[in-house]
């Protein structure tokens, strides 16, 4: 039954080729057939010519999106570096007054002196001042880190003196923090009265 079905489907398309055969064979098939062959080898010579041109052109345009991705970057920043020296010009003048508040070194012999130079001042007499949690190699921080000064001390003096002093001392460039302080009456009945005060100062330690 297969074998039937096949000769006779074959017996069939035969014609076709037959009838192809015979329009090829006149004038005007041949010259039909000459221009589609002729147009496809066009065809497939131009897809071929002209495809290396087609992915250059692709890459050049990948390219200038990318440059102009790069270029915006970089007016972006230009920008940022522009305002940035713009901010350092307004504050050019106050820098020392930065370097007062935030030292980059514990500057301890500085700190002692301002501190006795505030107790003159307000006529008190400062006694046994001591620091601690100060750490004096320089050179080992990778980053800019803030490091701290602590300290304590006891003073004697009238109480309006050591008023003074406390406002002068919170009122220092440096930044100090008074973190508690308390005051004790004298043995004897003068006014004389010792305050005991205990406080941080920092400093920012450049890598």
């Amino acid at each position: 039954m297969t074998n039937l079905n096949w000769q006779s489907e074959s017996h069939r398309y035969r014609r076709y080729f037959v009838d192809l055969n015979k329009l090829y064979q006149t004038k005007k098939g041949r010259v039909y057939t000459g221009i589609v062959f002729s147009l496809i080898v066009i065809i497939l010579f131009i897809f071929f010519a002209i495809r290396p041109t087609l992915i250059t052109i692709a890459q050049l345009i990948r390219q200038i999106k990318d440059q102009k991705i790069v270029a915006t970057a970089l007016e972006k920043k230009i920008n940022n570096l522009t305002e940035a020296q713009k901010n350092y010009l307004t504050i050019e003048n106050n820098l020392s007054l930065i370097e007062e508040a935030l030292p980059q070194k514990a500057n301890l012999p500085l700190l002692t002196k301002q501190i006795e130079t505030l107790a003159r001042q307000a006529g008190i007499v400062v006694v046994d001042l001591r620091f601690s949690g100060v750490n004096l190699s320089p050179g080992k921080s990778t980053q800019d880190e803030k490091e701290e000064v602590i300290f304590s001390f006891n003073t004697l003096g009238e109480y309006s003196n050591l008023k003074k002093f406390l406002s002068s001392l919170t009122e220092l460039r440096r930044i100090i923090i008074v973190e508690s302080f308390s005051f004790q009456a004298g043995k004897d009945e003068t006014n004389i009265l010792s305050l005991n005060l205990n406080g941080k100062a920092w400093f920012l330690e450049k890598p």
